[in-house]
């Protein structure tokens, strides 16, 4: 992608700005969970820790819910806007709006499911204190900094809200009857986060009043992508929020232990992928693919050396972290887990990035939602007989279809249909 002088371009050295800052961010959210999940799992004990992440997983529905897609949609219209140097205000607050509808909407969906089952009822003020996280990621516009590219200032956010998070969490968490206070600490990290970042994004817009006329087609696109993130994220939270229900918190704890690390070595490949939509996204077809083809053999290098750290080095590195013998005499599983760090980095490729910046949102779609119907079956019908294994050996199996699927629909789109869709 260099110029022919040896040069980068001006949009060029933007992205690799953008990608350093993501880097730093990246690394603190791969760093955290190495000393934030092994210290709750060692101070609140399995059954609390495992209670805890339960209500994390209900709380990533919630999370999808109210960005309703935004995150891909919103993000590439800022981009686009960015290119022609024109006014943000109208597709800023758009957004802005609905989420705050939504908010409200996803709140009250929340606690009737949390009243409706005694299995959540029992400890319904983990899952409402919990709901500051999604109230912290709906003001915190992170599709505009990311369209703008100004993804510096989301870095600065995020390391001082963490860092607030993690000092909180080492000063009073000392035992398990302190489980109520992690949903308390994670919301207030997430909540100020989302106001400085709210307060700041206000200099690039003028403020308006809420207005959904003529707003059609980029809500209904907005929708394609949020069925295609509920999907995905059914992929993710179900498997936990399934076996909590069927197997029970101590369950949970154990295969939450394994998922934070493994989704915290999946966010590697999450920098490269924001830094290079908005790029991407006023890119032509040719250019597109030209990009695939540069970033394919280097993702999955990335994930094959993932993979490699966690077979040979996965015993070390389990013992090393947890205490709870229930953890450690299942690293087995780990190891299955880690195939996912190789298939949800090609994954993303096509499902976060290529797919979202070509507008292909049908097939992003079909892919998510066969990949979720595919989980609910296994688990559903797996899980009670054969607990964790099925909900890792399913987890697993989901993300290899999923990559057979995204290979598929990008070797079977062709240039011509691109273009009628762009």
């Amino acid at each position: 992608m260099l110029l022919r002088k040896g040069k980068f371009s001006g949009e060029q050295k933007t992205v690799a700005k953008n990608y350093g800052a993501l880097v730093i961010l990246q690394g603190l959210n791969y760093l955290l969970p190495l000393l934030i999940i092994p210290f709750l799992e060692r101070q609140l004990g399995l059954e609390k820790f495992g209670l805890v992440m339960l209500a994390q997983y209900l709380m990533v529905f919630c999370v999808v819910s109210t960005d309703f897609g935004f995150n891909l949609t919103a993000t590439r219209e800022i981009s686009l806007i960015k290119s022609q140097n024109g006014d943000y205000s109208k597709i800023y607050f758009k957004v802005f709006w609905a989420r705050m509808i939504l908010l409200i909407f996803v709140f009250l969906i929340l606690m009737t499911v949390v009243f409706s089952f005694e299995r959540f009822s029992q400890n319904w003020a983990v899952y409402l204190l919990s709901y500051g996280v999604v109230i912290g990621q709906a003001i915190f516009p992170v599709w505009f900094f990311q369209g703008i590219e100004k993804m510096r200032l989301i870095t600065i956010i995020n390391v001082i809200a963490k860092t607030i998070f993690t000092i909180l969490l080492f000063l009073f968490i000392t035992g398990p009857d302190d489980f109520i206070k992690v949903p308390v600490f994670n919301s207030i990290g997430f909540i100020i986060a989302g106001i400085i970042s709210f307060m700041i994004s206000l200099k690039y817009v003028s403020w308006q009043w809420p207005h959904f006329k003529g707003t059609k087609e980029f809500y209904k696109e907005s929708f394609q992508v949020f069925s295609s993130n509920v999907a995905s994220q059914i992929g993710v939270a179900a498997n936990g929020l399934i076996l909590g229900f069927f197997a029970g918190d101590a369950v949970v704890g154990v295969y939450s232990a394994f998922e934070k690390l493994i989704l915290a070595a999946k966010n590697m490949y999450v920098p490269i992928y924001q830094a290079i939509y908005p790029y991407m996204s006023r890119k032509s077809w040719p250019q597109k693919k030209k990009m695939m083809m540069l970033l394919i053999p280097t993702i999955t290098l990335i994930g094959l050396t993932g993979y490699g750290v966690i077979y040979f080095f996965g015993n070390h590195i389990i013992s090393l972290l947890y205490e709870d013998t229930r953890i450690i005499e299942n690293v087995n599983l780990f190891k299955v887990l880690g195939l996912i760090v190789v298939f949800s980095g090609l994954n993303m490729l096509y499902l976060s990035l290529f797919a979202p910046a070509s507008k292909l949102y049908k097939n992003r779609l079909r892919i998510l939602v066969l990949g979720a119907i595919a989980t609910l079956i296994l688990n559903f019908y797996f899980v009670p007989s054969y607990g964790i294994k099925a909900t890792i050996y399913s987890f697993t199996f989901v993300e290899g279809i999923m990559l057979l699927l995204c290979i598929y629909f990008y070797l079977r789109k062709t240039p011509n249909e691109t273009m009628l869709n762009e």
